[in-house]
Parts: C-alpha cells; sequence; structure tokens
C-alpha cells in the first residue's frame, strides 16, 4: 500500500500504531449515531483489530483489505479519522470513513474518501464503489454525492441486503 496524500491531508496505510492515535476519536458516542456497530471496548481490543488489517487480505484470500489513517498534511499532530475500502474479486469495493467530530464540516471526508476511490480506480481496477448510509445522515449522504455516487434504487439495495433504514450508494 502507498501513502496518499491529497492537499490538506496525508493517508498512511492503516498500521496498528495507528491506534493509538485514533481512540480517542473513535470513542466518541457521536462518531456511531447512524452505524451499526460501536465504539471499540479497549484501546488494546482496537489495536488487536487493526493488527488484523495489517494483512491487507481478507483469511480466505479473497477480498482486499485497504485502510488508511487520515493525518495533516502541515504536520499537525494527531489522526483526524480512517477511510477504508474493502475490494472484491468482481473489481467493486465497499467503502467508509469516519473522520473526528471536531473535524465535521471542513470538507476532510470528501477529500479523503475521493483520493481513496481515485486510487482505488488507478491501482486497483475497481470499476464500482459502493456504500451503505444511514437514510438519517444528511452528513455522509452529501459526502458519497459530491464525489458522484448516486443513490441506487431500493430493489437493488434489497438485492444487495442492504440493511432497512439505510441506502445504498455506488458510483
Amino acid at each position: 500500500m502507498q501513502v496518499l496524500v491529497t492537499p490538506r491531508l496525508k493517508l498512511e496505510p492503516l498500521v496498528t500504531a495507528h491506534a493509538d492515535a485514533l481512540y480517542p476519536i473513535l470513542v466518541d458516542p457521536r462518531q456511531f449515531e447512524f452505524l451499526d456497530y460501536g465504539a471499540p471496548d479497549s484501546l488494546e481490543a482496537l489495536r488487536e483489530g487493526y493488527r488484523k488489517l495489517e494483512s491487507r487480505r481478507s483469511p480466505d484470500g479473497r477480498e482486499l483489505w485497504l485502510n488508511w489513517a487520515l493525518l495533516p498534511r502541515d504536520g499537525d499532530a494527531g489522526a483526524i479519522g480512517f477511510v477504508q475500502a474493502t475490494v472484491l474479486e468482481d473489481r467493486r469495493a465497499w467503502v467508509a470513513y469516519q473522520v473526528a467530530t471536531a473535524r465535521w464540516g471542513r470538507g476532510l471526508a470528501t477529500e479523503a474518501t475521493g483520493s481513496m476511490v481515485e486510487h482505488l480506480i488507478a491501482r486497483h481496477g475497481v470499476e464500482r464503489c459502493m456504500a451503505t448510509v444511514d437514510r438519517r445522515n444528511e452528513r455522509s449522504w452529501r459526502v458519497l454525492e459530491g464525489l458522484g455516487f448516486v443513490r441506487a434504487h431500493a430493489l437493488q439495495a434489497a438485492a444487495m441486503k442492504v440493511q432497512a433504514g439505510d441506502w445504498l450508494y455506488w458510483r
């Protein structure tokens, strides 16, 4: 994996050492208002999860697990969040992102996710990026729409087994 650079961010391939900087962000309950999972149980649990992600592949080897920690490019200390992609064998990828609540509203999720999507297309031959978003999470679906994602029809979402209350977006 390579480091990705945007005008304001450096996206570093996620490693166990990033857990310490990301943990304070990921224990903020506002991060999980619209997600179907919660904060990590502990810093050690987050470290262990990141250790598993360092393989960059699912246990069966059929999926690429690509994750980047978001860091300020200007040298400020501290992590901002992360972006992630699960690249499937059929050239589709599920994408996701989280940015620290203190940094919401600044376009950082859009900047980071856009960089990751372009990398997935150029480097990994991804032909379709997909994401699910809770229908109430306007902030998140606006990120996706700003990147050219469109909301799939309800029948398409149902065929993909998207949870009730979520929308499927793709690009």
